[in-house]
Formats: structure tokens, sequence, C-alpha cells
């Protein structure tokens, strides 16, 4: 009985060792702010830069209560530093200040890009923008643009702020030139590009796909960009995201943009992205922030009664597939879950190796950090079938392309095939050495006919094989 026991036991060890393999998310703690700045300070939107810095920033479009504020934390801080506080040097909301609301932030390298809506109380009846450009996290090496300053496309609110490698910045506009809004606009802050002139527009999208915004309620409020992405090409995909004038309009959601490019921006054209649990369906909370990661994956803040989560999503055309989702206590998927106490949280931004995450959460007033990690525990050489899995591909049936996704207990050798009802093989999906954790890889059958396909996983633990529907 003895042996028994003890063969099971090293048997258990043996599997719970090998699932503590698999990188996970692990929430890492709380960024807490100096307590000299906690009764203003009102995470809204975040960034990360070229060297690993992270950027908050706290935004009067959620309280006037807040103060315009930036702060930042190194990789192993675990206080932020108040980085500049507009309310303190005299350019926030005053009748000669440039700083109504923060409303983006983003980074390329190690500039950090800023806008804002100019004060009301300077330019009404009117609405009008500003922009700023800080080099290397310097805040006294910086250069102003905007409706009172200098360049063009500044006569209208912008929301939101992403930046391509070329440096054209893309933002929400709530108007555009002579025609309704919401639509994404671009920036030329390349040195390189003669025109248009150094931080004016260089033209504008169309229409966001929710159609005409209601009183500037339901308008665009964050950009996420492919940060290697080649915006030069008309199939770079951009994305926006919207808040809907209220539960019942259903403005709001996510929109993917292509058709254009970063110099011929009015060729773009927004689609709604679509979800199976119409989880990117929005209300009139803002701003669900959100941001690309290395893998091309969509990340997005959910950030109202409903959504208490962050979630990234695969997309195959404009359809999104949930695919990962950071620890939250208030997970809809986990209830139960060790994680981040999120009660709203409005924005989340990714390292360039896609290993650490950042969540601002407007509702606890925190920022979260989480690491993407290996755990703990005694390596293995057997495998667990429990892990090993190849899921039902979605949607299903489809027409032309669907999402196949797998997972890997261990690194191993991985094909993934396609094959009719004849045995031969139409595509290879996947034929290389793949590292533990879960992995999705679309599948256009544009090329083919309507019937039943079958795709097979094959790797070091076996072989595994089904079916899938192709209706034309």
């Amino acid at each position: 009985m003895t042996r028994y026991l003890q063969f099971f036991s090293i048997l258990f060890i043996s599997l719970i060792s090998l699932n503590s393999q698999t990188p996970e998310w692990k929430y890492m703690g709380k960024l807490n702010f100096p307590d000299a700045d906690t009764t203003h300070a009102r995470p809204f939107l975040i960034t990360v830069d070229g060297d690993g810095r992270v950027y908050v920033a706290s935004s009067k479009a959620t309280t006037l209560e807040a103060h315009n504020a930036i702060f930042y934390a190194d990789t192993n801080d675990t206080v932020l530093t108040k980085w500049i506080d507009y309310d303190a040097n005299g350019d926030s909301d005053t009748l000669t200040g440039n700083i109504g609301a923060l409303r983006g932030i983003s980074t390329l390298g190690t500039i950090l890009f800023v806008n804002a809506n100019v004060p009301y109380t300077r330019s009404k009846p009117n609405t009008v923008a500003t922009q700023y450009l800080y080099q290397n996290g310097d805040t006294n090496n910086v250069s102003k643009f905007g409706f009172y300053i200098t360049g063009a496309g500044y006569g209208t609110y912008i929301n939101g702020l992403a930046v391509t490698k070329d440096t054209m910045v893309i933002s929400g506009v709530t108007a555009g030139a002579g025609v309704p809004g919401p639509r994404a606009r671009f920036y030329n802050f390349n040195r390189s590009n003669e025109t248009p002139a150094y931080g004016s527009w260089a033209g504008e999208s169309n229409q966001e796909p929710g159609g005409n915004h209601n009183a500037g309620i339901d308008v665009i409020r964050d950009v996420a960009v492919h940060r290697d992405g080649d915006y030069s090409n008309p199939e770079t995909v951009f994305f926006t995201t919207r808040n809907s004038y209220d539960a019942s309009s259903g403005t709001g959601g996510i929109a993917i943009w292509s058709g254009g490019t970063q110099t011929a921006a009015a060729a773009y054209t927004g689609t709604r992205v679509l979800d199976p649990a119409s989880e990117l369906s929005f209300d009139r909370s803002i701003p669900y922030g959100i941001d690309v990661d290395k893998d091309g994956n969509l990340w997005v803040a959910g950030t109202d009664s409903t959504r208490r989560w962050v979630r990234s999503y695969t997309m195959i055309g404009s359809f999104a597939q949930n695919v990962d989702e950071l620890p939250g206590q208030y997970s809809s998927t986990n209830p139960n879950a060790e994680g981040a106490p999120m009660t709203a949280p409005s924005d989340v931004a990714l390292s360039f190796d896609g290993k650490t995450a950042y969540v601002a959460d407007g509702g606890s007033r925190s920022v979260y950090k989480f690491k993407y990690i290996t755990p703990v525990g005694v390596n293995d050489n057997s495998s667990s079938l429990n892990s090993y899995e190849l899921f039902q591909n979605y949607p299903n049936p489809f027409n032309p392309s669907t999402l196949i996704s797998y997972s890997l207990p261990k690194d191993a050798n991985v094909k993934l095939v396609v094959m009719n009802t004849l045995g031969e093989e139409v595509a290879t999906l996947v034929n290389e050495y793949q590292s533990a954790g879960k992995y999705s890889k679309s599948f256009n059958a544009s090329n083919l006919t309507s019937g039943v396909y079958f795709y097979t996983l094959v790797s070091d633990f076996g072989t595994v094989n089904k079916k899938m529907i192709l209706i034309k």
C-alpha cells in the first residue's frame, strides 16, 4: 500500500508541476500614487515607452476634482512619481493655459505624446485641441502644437492617441473637416515629410461605423496601432474604441480600420468588431482603453458595471475571439480568481516584449501591474493530456475564415494541418517548434469549396483531430 501511495503522490506532483510550467498572467501588485497626490489623482489613460517606463495620465475628463497630471514608474518601482502637474504649473483649465482635460497619451521609443482639449473657459464657444511632445522623458524638452499655438487640424476635440513607427499620430476627432464625426485623424510628426507641415493634420478617415455622435457624448475615446505595422500598406489595420450615447443606442464598440494609408487617410473605412458574447458592445462609460501586443492581439479594458475585466482578442477580419484575460477578483469568467480588485479598468498598456501589462483603474483610483511568467515548479518529462488540447474552431460553420486554437503543456515540435474528406492536405497552418502555452491560428478557406474539412494537431504529445464545416 505504501508503494502505491508513493507512486500516486509522485504522479500527482508531476502533473501539478507540469501544469505550473505553462506561462500565465500573474497579478504583481498595485503601483501607489504619492501620498500628496492621492486626493486628486484619477488614473484615466496609460502607456509604456521603449525603456519599459509606464506613464499614467490623470484627467479632468473623469471629474473636475482631478488634476490634469502625468505620473510614471520605471520597471522596478512600486510607487509612482509625479512627472508633471498641469494644474500646478498654470497650464490647466485657465484663460492662458492649453490643457483643459487630458484625452490621449502614447509613446514612440522614449518620446511621449499627449493631447488634450483647450480649456473651454478660454476657447468658448469653440471646442478646440492641443498636442504636446516630450523628448526622452524630459518635461523641459517639449514641443507644443494646437489651435492657439501652431499646426493645423486642432479645431475640434481630439480623443485617444496612437503613434505609428513612422511618427504619424492617430487620434479620434469629434468633427471632420466640414463633415460629421467622429472620425480618425492623422497628424504628421515625421520630419522627413514635407507636406503637411510638421505637427499638422495629414488627413482623416471615413466616419466611425456607429454614425453621427450625439452632442459629443459618444465619440472615439482611444486608438491602438501595431507598433511595427507598415501603415503605408492599406492592409495594415488600426483600432478605435467608442462609447455609446446610452445603454440602448448601440453606437459604441470597437472599430477596425483598413483600406487607407497614413498619407491617404481618407481611404480608411471602419468596420464594427463583433465577438460571440457581445462583450465589445459598449455602454456610455469611458474610455474603454485599448492596446495591441507584439503578437497582434487586441487588448480591451472593460470599464462599466458589467465589464470589470481586461481581455485580449485574436482578430479574424472584423471578428474577435477572446484568447486571454488578466486575473481580476471580479472576473466574470473566474469570480474566485486571485487577482487585481479591478472595479472600472479604464485603460491597458503592454510592454514591447509583451510580458508586462499595466491597468489604470478609475474606479479604485489605482494602477495594477501584471507579469506573464512561468511559475516555479519541479520539472518533469511526463505530459498531461488535460493541458494538451485542440479546441473546436470558431465560428463553425464558417465562411471563409475561422479561428483554430490549441494548448501545449510543454515546449514541442508542432504541426497543424487542414485536410479534406479524401485525406488530402489543403493547408499547413503551423510547422515549427513552439513554447508551452495557448495558441490561435486563423484559417482562410476562400480558395476552397463548401464542405466538411478536418484539422489535425500533431506534436510530441500525440495527434488530435476535429471536424469543421465550410458553407459558402
